[in-house]
């Protein structure tokens, strides 16, 4: 395809295109004569995932970069561009595996993995697990690993069906898909404990006699029919 066929199936401006090649995230096209480049399948893979970066995901043409250099590195597998994705999309800070003050949350997080035979050490995964167990502690919610062990009980079942969603497809493809799970996934489990909080709190009202017992239920089948 021209780089015009490229811009429309990709909807980045062939000059945004063209920038992308000049800074190197994007790979130059095939030379068919001296003036005219041509495109493949690839290099919308490419386009596409860039822009999923900088536009639904905020990625500055550096982090956009490290993504795909790594993918375009000979040797690279399909779990260490996974691993780089959630890296991404948590920006997890450099100091985790290292700085002593993480220890306690470190061990606790390798104590979780040990029990439930979860590989992937060392990965973005396990640091970003040590690092949300060190903001939680720090807002009185201190998990032991007990808790984690109910909270992996519920999850795990649910993460086989994450990554099957994936499916096949160049690195670049799964790149995308794996940015798209992983914030959607995040938002699905924040949404459905907040509701759940939201549902304690209001039940707490309830026994208190602040709210009548019939307060804040969704409404029945027959009246959103109605309605």
């Amino acid at each position: 395809m021209k780089l015009s066929e490229l811009a429309e199936s990709s909807g980045a401006s062939a000059s945004t295109l063209k920038h992308w090649i000049r800074v190197g995230v994007l790979p130059a096209g095939r030379l068919r004569n001296k003036t005219t480049a041509v495109y493949d399948q690839s290099h919308l893979d490419r386009a596409l995932l860039i822009r999923a970066m900088r536009e639904e995901h905020g990625a500055s043409l550096d982090e956009v970069r490290t993504l795909t250099t790594l993918i375009d590195t000979e040797g690279t597998t399909t779990v260490e561009v996974m691993n780089a994705c959630q890296e991404f999309i948590w920006g997890i800070p450099n100091d985790v595996a290292t700085d002593d003050a993480y220890e306690p949350f470190r061990e606790r997080t390798y104590e979780l993995m040990r029990r439930r035979g979860w590989r992937g050490y060392p990965g973005a995964a396990e640091r970003g697990m040590t690092h949300a167990l060190a903001v939680a502690s720090e807002v009185g919610l201190d998990y032991d690993v007990e808790r984690l062990m109910e909270y992996a009980d519920a999850v795990e079942p649910l993460a086989t069906k994450h990554v099957a969603a994936l499916g096949p497809g160049s690195a670049d493809v799964i790149a995308r898909r794996m940015l798209a799970v992983v914030t959607a996934r995040a938002r699905q489990l924040l949404a459905i404990s907040n509701l759940a909080h939201a549902a304690v709190s209001v039940r707490g009202a309830i026994e208190r006699g602040d709210l009548p017992p019939q307060a804040a239920m969704p409404p029945a089948p027959e009246e959103t029919k109605a309605s």
